[in-house]
């Protein structure tokens, strides 16, 4: 079985971490069927007018990675989302443009893409036009940030309505999209995230901080995302400085990742008296990740909303404990095994949480925690409720 993988969100030269939970699925699949991905990259002429953008311009039109054939065809994307309702068209042209030039060498069996829009609708346009299943996956912002605008909803929509099975991660996305939304129930499948459980391991803490070159004489809370308001870090923020009136020895608050809320953060952390406390360590290697999870005693998740939550599964493969707040996608991972949930935007409940799991250390049974994540998360299995899936679409 051939098939054609289409996301944007697809790790790149210049950004290695974008997407790479779609990159690992990838990888899981391409184990048990033919399988290249093609990623649209906004067209950009190469001058350095921006960084980012110039960037773009640099990105090969075809490379391998991992061992996976990814094209990266340039298509029309204006800055802002400027005419973002033609956006889906202009992805869809691109790939029809790309199949034509592969499908003598690559004869497609199934699309299975990744977010609505515009990928999902880009795909589901081309499916109809090769004749061949599409299969769309809901990640999450593609729903909960997209859906909040009218064209951002009806696009969306129309999508999930002509792809032929629709994965949603988690059971709160799918009730979304089908108690709000109008979607139709009997098409969506909840398949979660997976994670890779060959490389988030645990590992002795003395190692993993001796590889940081980070203190072994302190507590760690460890955040691992964006930095992004949506992440609920501010009532993160807050959540430390109780929590640190509250224990005895010293204790931080490591960030790991980068956005556009770092300098807010920054600002806040200092105005509660926690600029020697909190260390942001900015945006870090993927393969570095298990070592930050393996120097902290815990990983916490403070979202506003969440699709899924794939740190927490990333953390829980390591042995970790997590502190979730309830606000979509955590709700189907954390247990009382696992970890602690909270309600979203309440920082006394997410200190008394963290303070918790940091005192009863020995209700959270590392090896309990692992399994966990193994039995229900680990790719190899998640990839083959995924072929099963594939296997019932294309029998119709």
């Amino acid at each position: 079985m051939n098939v054609l993988i289409v996301s944007r969100l697809y790790p790149r030269p210049t950004d290695p971490v974008l997407g790479v939970f779609v990159e690992e699925e990838a990888r899981a699949l391409a184990r048990h069927c033919n399988l290249r991905v093609v990623s649209p990259t906004p067209w950009f002429p190469p001058v350095k007018l921006s960084p980012r953008w110039y960037d773009y311009s640099q990105l090969p039109l075809r490379e391998v990675r991992q061992g996976i054939e990814v094209y990266r065809p340039r298509t029309m994307v204006l800055p802002r989302n400027l005419l973002f309702p033609l956006l889906g068209l202009s992805f869809y042209l691109t790939l029809r443009r790309l199949v034509r030039e592969i499908e003598g060498e690559f004869p497609i069996d199934l699309v299975h893409a990744h977010t609505a829009y515009p990928d999902g609708l880009a795909a589901a346009k081309l499916g109809k036009a090769l004749g061949r299943p599409t299969v769309l996956t809901l990640h999450g912002g593609d729903v909960t940030l997209y859906f909040r605008s009218y064209f951002g909803r009806k696009l969306g929509l129309s999508a999930i309505t002509n792809a032929d099975r629709v994965i949603a991660v988690s059971n709160s996305l799918r009730s979304k999209v089908v108690e709000e939304d109008g979607a139709f129930a009997g098409k969506i499948t909840v398949i979660p995230n997976g994670v890779d459980v060959s490389r988030f391991v645990p590992l002795p803490r003395s190692e993993a901080q001796s590889k940081l070159d980070l203190s072994d004489r302190t507590s760690r809370v460890l955040y691992v995302g964006g930095i992004t308001k949506s992440k609920g870090l501010d009532y993160l923020l807050m959540a430390f400085k109780t929590l640190m009136a509250s224990t005895q020895g010293p204790i931080e608050l490591v960030l790991v990742g980068d956005g556009d809320y770092e300098q807010p953060a920054r600002l806040l952390a200092r105005r509660l008296g926690l600029a020697d406390d909190v260390f942001f360590a900015g945006k870090r290697p993927n393969a570095e990740i298990p070592l930050w999870m393996n120097a902290s005693d815990l990983v916490v998740l403070p979202s506003l909303s969440e699709g899924f939550g794939v740190v927490l599964v990333e953390a829980m493969a390591c042995g970790k404990p997590v502190v979730a707040t309830a606000c979509g996608g955590p709700e189907d991972i954390v247990t009382s095994h696992t970890g602690i949930l909270v309600p979203p935007a309440d920082e006394k409940a997410l200190a008394q949480a963290l303070l918790d799991v940091l005192k009863d250390g020995d209700r959270f049974a590392p090896a309990v925690i692992r399994q966990h994540a193994v039995d229900n998360y680990a790719y190899e299995g998640i990839a083959a409720r995924i072929l099963d899936l594939y296997a019932e679409v294309r029998q119709g």
